[in-house]
């Protein structure tokens, strides 16, 4: 599918940014920033965090003013097919302006175009959802699914992409639990979904998209874990079984769910670490945190001010050991605050450009240069 934004642009958008992160660590000087800024432009119009929330909320009023003026010609024959209708019609403007926007003001991510894409999409579903009336939830799902996963292939926005694979998780389960044998293999429906996912994700190799795999990746390794957390699937068999109490019955194979909840926050962890992966660490870390509550929950042996007692001296004493161990660099960790390095061979993207070589167009693969420094070498 052909892309909303200029593709090239935001391969050198991506490319200034890694140089900047670079620069500020003392690998590249103010003069190869400025050379990486020449061969690769970009011109799009990407305003501060405020301003940005000032565009997304003025054109939200303004999309609603159009909204409500287009109904006035529709006033004398309401119904939901002229509702129908006046979302169609909406949309169809929305969508046209949106175009129009990203090609002639350059805008990327704006707060502008962002706007004008999910009242597009909102009024979509909402012209499918009143002309299909009567079909069950899991078809309805499919609609949020269908709208949102294409304007998320062509605009790559982060909120379309959250709502496009909560919408796969959550269509998958509303028509797993149709099934009563669905309802009893849904953890682990959940958890193969969660992992099959991942693995889908992390063979897509696009700068484009660069920041939706991030939260995909976020996003399927959170669902991975809460399909087999033990207080989470206690919790939603009850429900599933409209038992209405606080205390839920004890779930088949509670054990497994109990293992489930102690070994995948310390896989992620050990993974986080041993790949340098800081999403694996943080989910790791959220997820030790909400196993300890999954535990202390059903297991009740202390005060819960003892145990956050405890818990908070142990933490922090545990900080301050690694933050000390790690003062000198260990298996490739340190504590010091250092920029990520986004790309392996940015040093030889400058040389590539001495030579009048270009990268490839679909991946960030540069030649031209075959040393590491960030400019260490003769020739800078």
């Amino acid at each position: 599918m052909k892309k909303g934004y200029n593709e090239s642009w935001v391969q050198n958008l991506f490319i200034q940014s890694t140089a900047r992160s670079w620069s500020k660590n003392n690998l590249l000087t103010d003069g190869q920033i400025d050379q990486v800024e020449a061969t690769y432009p970009e011109s799009f119009y990407r305003p501060g965090i405020f301003v940005k929330i000032g565009l997304f909320l003025f054109t939200i009023f303004g999309g609603s003013f159009f909204a409500g003026f287009l109904s006035l010609f529709f006033f004398e024959s309401a119904g939901n097919k002229t509702f129908a209708i006046l979302c169609l019609i909406s949309a169809v403007c929305y969508y046209f302006v949106l175009e129009f926007l990203i090609k002639e003001r350059k805008l990327f991510h704006s707060g502008i175009d962002n706007a004008l894409l999910y009242m597009a999409n909102l009024a979509v579903i909402t012209f499918l959802l009143v002309l299909f009336e009567g079909l069950e939830f899991w078809q309805y799902c499919l609609f949020v699914l269908l709208v949102n996963g294409i304007t998320s292939l062509r605009y790559a926005d982060l909120f379309t992409v959250f709502i496009t694979i909560t919408s796969v998780f959550v269509l998958f389960a509303s028509f797993l639990i149709k099934f009563p044998i669905g309802k009893s293999l849904l953890p682990f429906a959940i958890m193969i979904l969660s992992a099959a996912v991942y693995l889908l994700n992390k063979k897509i190799e696009s700068l484009y998209y660069q920041e939706c795999q991030k939260l995909i990746k976020i996003v399927v390794l959170i669902t991975f874990y809460l399909g087999g957390n033990y207080y989470i699937v206690r919790q939603g068999n009850a429900l599933l079984a409209d038992l209405a109490t606080n205390n839920a019955p004890e779930i088949p194979f509670a054990i497994v769910f109990y293992i489930f909840t102690a070994a995948i926050p310390l896989f992620y962890c050990l993974k986080g670490l041993k790949s340098k992966d800081r999403i694996f660490l943080v989910v790791g870390l959220l997820a030790v945190a909400f196993s300890c509550f999954t535990f202390r929950y059903y297991f009740d042996m202390l005060a819960i001010e003892i145990i956050l007692c405890i818990a908070g001296s142990v933490l922090i004493l545990f900080s301050l050991l690694i933050i000390h161990y790690l003062k000198t660099p260990r298996f490739g960790i340190s504590d010091d605050v250092s920029e990520k390095r986004k790309l392996a061979n940015l040093e030889a993207l400058l040389i590539a450009n001495q030579f009048g070589q270009a990268p490839e167009a679909d991946s960030v693969k540069f030649g031209g240069g075959n040393f590491g420094g960030g400019g260490a070498g003769n020739d800078y």
